[in-house]
């Protein structure tokens, strides 16, 4: 459907990368958007940029999700939050590290999805999109990582059966190496820069392009999953020495 026939979103982990992008692209396109982020100095120079409306919220706090969004009523979801620092193999892992990532990444989305979609419901009309990963789709060196992208890719399908009939589609796109802050957080600059420049990555207009492509799709149509991979990257399987190989 027109992009025009949408007149709220709200794109979460929207201070960098692929979120910030997608909060340009929607702006750009006339779409009041809502762009929710911890780092409130960085929503208010994205605000001064595009207009949007800056929501500074922890998303592990699921009573603050309550507080702050329960009056918020959005056409479109973006889920996009997430983060992939880990401490290594699972039984070497930190407990809390592995329960942060499992409330970022997977946990917020599910209060997202519960605190938003009844107004959905309520106007039959809809769309939700969920940020996964190849990590979702493949296996990856990093066991919590992949099972958090993992269970988004299940959510999705689950969702999807949930909401029949109700106007609202999913859509999950799942990349693989993007040029953004993500591999920073997880592996350290060093790391992060060896990995983006042994070839050309996805960037995150490229996600967003595939996004807008889903939400103008006509009505009829739910763009379910879109697999994305740099035209120099295969996933499904690791070369030697190279744990980041099939990593978003």
């Amino acid at each position: 459907m027109p992009l025009s026939d949408y007149k709220n979103a709200l794109v979460t982990g929207a201070s960098t990368g692929i979120g910030k992008a997608m909060v340009k692209a929607l702006t750009d396109r006339g779409i009041i958007t809502y762009a929710l982020a911890r780092r409130k100095e960085l929503l208010e120079d994205l605000q001064s940029e595009t207009n949007c409306i800056p929501i500074t919220l922890d998303l592990r706090d699921k009573e603050a999700i309550d507080l702050q969004l329960r009056d918020v009523e959005v056409d479109i979801l973006i889920n996009n939050a997430g983060h992939g620092r880990s401490d290594g193999p699972l039984h070497e892992a930190n407990l809390d590290s592995v329960y942060d990532m499992v409330q970022t990444n997977l946990t917020s989305a599910m209060h997202l999805v519960r605190t938003l979609t009844p107004k959905m419901i309520s106007k039959n009309r809809g769309h939700i999109v969920m940020i996964g990963s190849v990590s979702g789709l493949h296996p990856i060196q990093q066991s919590v990582y992949g099972a958090t992208k993992g269970a988004i890719h299940m959510l999705c399908q689950n969702l999807r059966i949930e909401l029949l009939g109700k106007g609202i589609r999913v859509t999950e796109i799942c990349p693989a190496r993007t040029n953004t802050d993500f591999f920073k957080t997880a592996f350290g600059e060093r790391a992060a820069e060896d990995l983006i420049n042994r070839f050309e990555p996805l960037e995150p207009s490229d996600i967003c392009d595939a996004i807008l492509h889903s939400i103008q799709a006509p009505q009829r149509v739910n763009i379910t999953t879109i697999e994305m991979t740099a035209t120099d990257q295969a996933v499904g399987g690791l070369q030697s020495g190279d744990t980041g190989n099939a990593y978003k």
